[in-house]
């Protein structure tokens, strides 16, 4: 892989992290964060895209999450209020991932209305356990499993959410190590700023914060983004 030519010429990276938040690995990610602000006592802030809860039980779970997922253990706002407001209290962005990670592809969330319950269900735990988060300039949401579907762009342009994608990074597979999401993010984030280098908008890395293995590996992956020569910014809208 060819790096970047120049520092000046650096292409900027944000990141994000979906399913959270969830004990031991988001305050491991949260951590990482925090080491590696670009001010001093500021971490580099990113968006964490959550839910408000994780329904208990397997049927439960099977009737919302799409039929290959295997990470069933997601995160929740309602069960761990104190990790959400850590995420907004250290300057991070807090987003709607749904209330509770559905397929935008089952046929019972085809329907606007559906889609639209799941986001609003998701603000109402937000107002609840971290109401701080309304203090942001701008409410995004992420579509589960990145599908949007045309209930979900309507439910968004319903309830006033931005919608936000970005670049998967490969910390999902669960068959990968460390140097294995290295290689992919690398392959696919040069790919990616090449296609997008000429609107100058940043790439944002979609990562998983409820996994372990993101958790442990971050710092090394971050590393290897800089040495690349990209540049890691401050996760801000504004920008995209």
């Amino acid at each position: 892989m060819k790096p970047i030519k120049s520092r000046a010429d650096a292409y900027p990276v944000m990141l994000s992290f979906d399913d959270g938040p969830r004990p031991g690995s988001t305050e491991r990610v949260l951590d990482v964060l925090a080491r590696r602000g670009l001010e001093p006592d500021r971490p580099l802030r990113a968006a964490f895209f959550t839910l408000a809860r994780n329904p208990g039980g397997w049927w439960a779970r099977r009737l919302l999450f799409a039929p290959y997922e295997i990470w069933t253990d997601k995160g929740s706002l309602e069960c761990y209020p104190d990790l959400a407001r850590r995420i907004v209290e250290q300057g991070h962005w807090l987003g709607n991932h749904g209330a509770t990670h559905f397929w935008p592809r089952w046929p019972w969330y085809r329907n606007r209305r559906r889609v639209v319950a799941q986001l609003r269900g998701w603000e109402q735990v937000a107002d609840t356990v971290v109401p701080a988060w309304r203090g942001q300039s701008a409410c995004l949401a992420r579509a589960p499993y990145l599908i949007r579907t045309s209930a979900w762009r309507a439910a968004t342009a319903q309830t006033g959410f931005a919608d936000l994608a970005g670049l998967t990074t490969g910390d999902a597979d669960p068959r990968a190590d460390c140097d294995d999401v290295r290689r992919t993010l690398l392959t696919r984030l040069e790919r990616e700023h090449r296609l997008a280098e000429q609107s100058g908008r940043p790439v944002v890395l979609i990562f998983h914060d409820i996994r372990d293995l993101t958790a442990g590996c971050l710092d090394q992956w971050l590393d290897a983004i800089s040495a690349a020569g990209y540049a890691l910014v401050d996760f801000d809208p504004e920008r995209l």
